[in-house]
């Protein structure tokens, strides 16, 4: 175990000692790096350095192998490095893995820079003061070798050769001499020319690389024997403005350039260039190294990569990998697609909380748990990113390692199957939602629980069930259900074509709206998007009359229309329809027996009273002998009688005929206009008794349709007349027509009794009469308004109701299509 004892790395001489070596050694920096490459290179070890450690810093001079990121460092705290140990000990370090030893495995560099095996020899000055150290490191555990140790021992004496160079000829000499023993048993080729281009040195290893001998290559230009005739006039050119005292920018950097040898074969050479002041003014030299196995194995490295990448590109499946740290290092193309993003280094929990998003319910993500040895199969897991629709998936990993067991890594595969649970869950819910309907009497019980298990199962926080009010003409809430978490105000009333529901249930079809908040304003959505909704699904109800109904949802990530589940839903739908199509034939036999009962009423009533006046009258006539004025205003009532007895039993007539179509209707061109004036010209006197404010607005000009005029004349005048007959004293009548190229709408405003908001669904039923007007004991059939929207549906137009809220009175709007001649 190494030890450490700080006060020979502050002794004043030593540090005066290092200095010194510092200035000497840093002007000789190429010939520095050549020496620790081929202390590297003698061991086959990635990165070789020479380091100066003093009182505070480790100082590299020389270095071989080094990243990118670390080439230009140029010191380290003394503390983080293994250089202070053989400096301190004055022996070499030989350490084959640093974090199995206690004093040596929290060093920076060991983490920092991770430094896993090294073997490290001091470097001395003539004095004997222990410098630093010449040291090859490795990423890997080592075992250093006595050769690796006499390697390295051999390049740090040639170190000491150059220090001591400086103090006499004679050493300047033996350095020499050894520089020259060194070079010519060097592994790389060593050149050197004068700056006319003529060689003047050549190692064995030149021999070797580029097969001259140096007998042969010595006295030659270089370009003639080494340099590719396409890089030669450059060569050339660089020489001349080193000539000129040019300093060119590549001295001392490791280049890849090209090389041709004595059969004229190219191939690629690494080379560090330096130039050299002399007694006989500048020469150049260049360690050259033959790297073509290198590149060979590089380029095919880059195919296999190219290869893997495609390969993995083509998978269905995502698949993402981490390095031996953990750091994501790979998202295939399918990966990608599913996160809309690429591997960053990071680690799959620092990815995730980048991306706001949600992984795996409980525990740990598949990567992070095959990372840390598990064999993971078919886990379920569950992304879901923000504005993006929740994924569902089956995912296996497991561990990399090599053949010796250590880890190189994590790999999963993730296989879509977010369509296959969504079926299932649907299939699940389609069966609770049959459930739930058996256990209703009522639509609007049902609906919060059968909104739940739909929008549950789907995972969107948000579900609405709609109802089509055909009195009103627009759909209203008969349920809704919001995840916990979100604030939807209650919704108003839809038009036909309003909103994601208002279009299902004017189209009949489907209506899916990918992203509400980019949606214009036609939808009418921008409240809902302010909600944090952004997908919106709206499938229509339908039973035997059309379409009564929408069930609408709304998801909080932009999603594109799903065909499967657009089919799954209206599955859900249809057995909403039938249950409301059982409950509307339940409704249709109660109002049978209500009608039944009504009509018995009515000729309880309405008929029996006119039949009994006019019997009454008829006998008073056939036994008294009254004047002949007596009998005239007998008379008179039979006759009155008679005649209400006929108009109700024509509206019976007229409705029945309507209805069933075998009444005909005689249309003709007519003015709209003309006919709403006549009518309330008619009811003024009856208004003006009750003293109402009545107004009429009518067009500038005509208001074109096609219609039978006596039945569209009783149409309004059914309205304007009830209008004034429930309208209590001192009330107000508005009567507006207005009339463009589409057709003319027509406007009944009172503030009357109004309507029951309960009783507002039977308003256009026969024989119904509103609660509050049969408790006054206002006269009438009930048939009224019931022939009213016989009339204007067979004219191809609609009549609706509304009432005014708080406020009395109601609101009828007729709307009829504009002539076309």
């Amino acid at each position: 175990m190494p030890q450490l004892d700080t006060g020979v790395l502050t002794r004043p001489e030593r540090l005066r000692a290092l200095r010194r070596a510092q200035l000497l050694l840093s002007s000789a920096s190429a010939s520095v790096d050549g020496l620790v490459r081929l202390a590297a290179r003698s061991v086959v070890a990635p990165v070789g350095l020479l380091t100066l450690v003093d009182d505070e810093r480790m100082h590299v001079i020389g270095r071989h192998g080094l990243p990118p990121d670390l080439d230009k460092v140029r010191a380290e705290p003394a503390t983080s490095s293994f250089c202070q140990f053989v400096v301190s000990e004055d022996r070499a370090l030989v350490v084959p893995d640093a974090r199995e030893d206690p004093m040596l495995r929290d060093l920076g560099v060991v983490h920092s820079r991770h430094i896993t095996a090294y073997l490290g020899h001091p470097v001395h000055d003539r004095a004997g003061h222990t410098l630093g150290a010449v040291c090859v490191t490795d990423s890997v555990p080592r075992h250093w070798s006595d050769d690796d140790i006499a390697a390295v021992a051999e390049c740090a004496g040639l170190i000491e050769v150059m220090l001591a160079a400086e103090t006499s000829r004679d050493d300047i000499a033996l350095a020499a001499a050894e520089t020259d023993a060194v070079l010519e048993t060097a592994l790389e080729a060593f050149i050197a020319i004068e700056l006319s281009g003529e060689i003047t040195r050549w190692n064995r290893a030149a021999e070797r690389t580029f097969g001259w001998s140096a007998q042969e290559a010595i006295g030659h230009q270089v370009h003639e024997l080494i340099i590719p005739e396409r890089f030669r006039a450059a060569h050339r050119a660089g020489l001349t403005r080193l000539a000129r005292g040019g300093v060119p920018r590549l001295i001392g950097q490791r280049l890849q350039l090209y090389a041709v040898n004595r059969a004229g074969a190219e191939f690629p050479v690494e080379l560090t260039l330096n130039v050299v002041e002399g007694p006989l003014g500048r020469h150049a030299h260049a360690f050259i190294y033959d790297i073509s196995e290198r590149v060979a194995a590089e380029r095919q490295l880059a195919r296999e990569r190219h290869f893997l990448s495609a390969l993995l590109d083509n998978l269905d499946a995502g698949v993402v990998a981490c390095d031996e740290r953990g750091r994501l290092i790979l998202f295939n193309r399918a990966m990608r697609e599913i996160t809309g993003h690429d591997a960053n280094q990071s680690t799959a929990e620092e990815w995730t909380a980048q991306r706001g998003g949600q992984t795996r319910r409980g525990g740990e993500m598949p990567l992070s748990l095959a990372f840390q040895g598990q064999h993971i199969r078919d886990a379920e897991f569950v992304i879901h990113l923000p504005d993006r629709p929740r994924r569902s998936f089956t995912v296996n990993a497991q561990p990399i390692r090599d053949s010796d067991g250590a880890r190189l890594g994590a790999v999963a595969a993730l296989h879509e199957v977010t369509d296959r649970r969504r079926a299932q869950r649907l299939i699940e819910c389609e069966l609770a939602v049959s459930r739930i309907l058996e256990q209703a009497q009522t639509i609007e019980e049902a609906g919060p629980e059968l909104l739940e298990a739909v929008a549950t199962t789907l995972h969107w926080p948000h579900a609405e069930l709609w109802l089509v009010d055909k009195v009103g003409n627009v759909l209203r809430a008969a349920a809704m259900w919001t995840e916990p978490g979100y604030e939807i105000p209650d919704p108003d009333p839809l038009a036909p074509g309003k909103g994601v529901s208002g279009l299902a249930w004017e189209t009949g079809q489907p209506t899916w709206i990918p992203d509400i908040s980019a949606t214009g304003s036609r939808l009418n959505l921008p409240e809902l998007a302010r909600h944090g909704l952004r997908v919106g699904l709206a499938i229509p109800i339908r039973d035997g009359a059309g379409v009564t109904g929408t069930l609408s949802f709304f998801g909080d990530a932009a999603e594109e229309p799903e065909e499967s589940l657009i089919a799954l839903l209206s599955g859900i739908a249809a057995h909403v329809g039938q249950f409301l199509e059982r409950r509307r034939a339940e409704d249709l036999a109660k109002q049978l027996a209500r009608t039944k009962d009504e009509f018995i009423a009515l000729v309880g009533h309405e008929l029996r009273t006119p039949l009994t006046s006019i019997s009454s009258y008829t006998e008073l006539l056939l036994h008294d002998h009254e004047d002949e004025t007596t009998r005239d205003q007998f008379l008179a009532v039979i006759a009155r009688n008679a005649e209400n007895l006929r108009a109700i039993i024509d509206d019976l007539l007229d409705l029945a005929g309507l209805e069933s179509g075998y009444v005909t209707m005689v249309e003709r061109p007519l003015d709209f206009a003309a006919v709403v004036r006549e009518v309330a010209d008619a009811n003024e006197r009856a208004a003006r008794e009750k003293d109402l404010d009545v107004t009429l607005a009518l067009p500038e000009g005509p208001a074109p349709v096609s219609g039978d005029l006596p039945r569209l004349r009783k149409v309004v005048d059914h309205l304007v007349t009830n209008a004034v007959k429930f309208t209590p004293a001192g009330g107000r009548v508005e009567i507006r027509l207005d009339s463009d190229v589409a057709g003319v709408t027509l406007r009944v405003v009172d503030t009357g009794v109004g309507i029951p908001e309960e009783e507002r669904s039977r308003l256009f039923e026969r024989f119904f009469r509103g609660s509050n007007i049969r408790n006054q004991g206002v006269p009438g059939t009930g048939l009224g308004l019931a022939i009213s929207r016989t009339v204007i549906e067979r004219h191809g137009g609609t009549i609706t109701v509304t009432d005014h809220g708080d406020k009395p009175g109601t609101t009828f709007v007729v709307r009829l299509p504009a002539y076309c001649p």
